[in-house]
């Protein structure tokens, strides 16, 4: 059986991984430019498993794993960071923190809520005095997006699968429900099988095939910063639910701080065109959260910033399984601004299930039916990106 993978980002190099792992005969991946030079590569990288679902909790922790062993068979440094993954609750999102910890706990998450005297010792100089719960993920952090990507891209490719960069899908053939062949400006390929993985395209794609993938595109912000005061990876994440901000340390040194586009969540996009890129409101955001939350660091220069698209479904969870009507036309689409650590965990059972083979698992609260009966998966917080 081929199997055709469209989109070289974290989650179509993944899967094509694991489908060899699996035991999958023949696996192409199609990408449109270069691996991981889309999304993933603008990720900010962040590993945490703060959600408000036990399954998504699950996918969450797998893919801890699951970067720890990539991590471990690649032998880069600059992989997986699990310097830890700091959560600052105020009184509004108090009550949704503490019960998403106990879930976790529940889960077998290392995680443990910190008392303010805790917190100066994970985090120096924090300011805590309108936080009301704090609580550590000892074995979260980040991860090096565009290695990750790439990473798995080498050993898919050590296994055989066939890798076209510069390939894109021009069009998908159907026929009563089953795809049939992919056409890019150079061939027509047959295929047994065929995965949308294709990140910001894959509403895109999908139409192609005749399938109505409904996805939003959204703006993610990021501000590279360096300061007097290092903040390398011997110090967490921060993540600030009140302030809805976070940050991220640089294994030289230098930190990150993203999500200004919180404020500007209900602006959609149709391309990367559309992209405002850091404005200066969104950096007087960040100079006032590191005034107030983080006045160590309140000297702090900009070094660089960018800003790339976030593809979101309508409950801002992903889209994994074959459509109704359709025999062989997997979707695995919608990281929806957190989809880079689940990646590996979402690609190995979806592997598993087109090879039909039992998933790791469970991957039925993500089908793409579930817009149509009204069973979409709600999230605890009210900003649908944070899960």
């Amino acid at each position: 059986m081929r199997i055709g993978v469209i989109g070289g980002g974290v989650y179509g190099t993944a899967i094509s991984y694991f489908l060899k792992q699996f035991g999958a005969d023949d696996v192409i991946l199609f990408e449109q430019d270069s691996i991981g030079g889309t999304s993933t590569a603008k990720s900010a990288g962040i590993v945490r498993q703060h959600y408000s679902n036990r399954f998504h909790i699950r996918f969450a922790k797998r893919g801890v794993e699951l970067l720890q062993e990539l991590d471990q068979e690649i032998n880069q440094s600059g992989g997986v960071h699990q310097n830890g993954y700091l959560l600052l609750a105020d009184d509004e999102n108090e009550s949704q923190f503490r019960k998403n910890v106990a879930l976790q706990k529940d889960l077998g998450i290392e995680v443990e809520i910190l008392g303010s005297d805790e917190v100066s010792d994970v985090m120096p100089g924090l300011n805590t005095e309108d936080v009301v719960g704090a609580a550590l993920e000892h074995k979260s952090g980040f991860a090096d997006p565009y290695l990750v990507a790439s990473s798995y891209a080498q050993l898919a490719q050590e296994l055989g699968v066939t890798v076209q960069t510069n390939s894109p899908i021009t069009d998908i053939s159907v026929h009563d429900g089953t795809v049939t062949s992919v056409i890019t400006p150079d061939q027509i390929v047959d295929v047994d099988f065929l995965i949308n993985a294709g990140g910001p395209s894959a509403d895109t794609i999908a139409a192609m095939g005749g399938y109505e993938l409904e996805l939003e595109r959204h703006e993610a912000k990021i501000v590279v910063l360096t300061a007097s005061e290092s903040y390398g990876p011997d110090r967490p994440v921060l993540s600030d639910l009140g302030l809805g901000l976070y940050a991220k340390p640089e294994p030289g040194g230098d930190f990150i701080i993203g999500g200004m586009e919180r404020n500007d969540v209900g602006r959609t996009l149709t391309n990367e065109t559309d992209l405002k890129g850091v404005s200066h409101e969104d950096l007087d955001q960040v100079l006032d959260f590191l005034e107030h939350r983080l006045p160590n660091y309140s000297d702090a220069e900009i070094v660089q910033s960018w800003s790339g698209l976030i593809t979101a479904s309508n409950d801002w969870h992903q889209v994994i399984g074959v459509p109704e009507g359709y025999e062989n036309f997997y979707m695995a689409a919608a990281g929806s601004g957190h989809g880079f650590k689940e990646a590996p965990a979402f690609a190995e059972s979806a592997a598993q299930d087109v090879l039909d083979q039992t998933p790791n698992l469970d991957l039925s609260s993500y089908h793409p039916d579930r817009f149509d009966y009204d069973e979409l998966i709600t999230s605890g917080y009210d900003d649908g990106g944070r899960g």
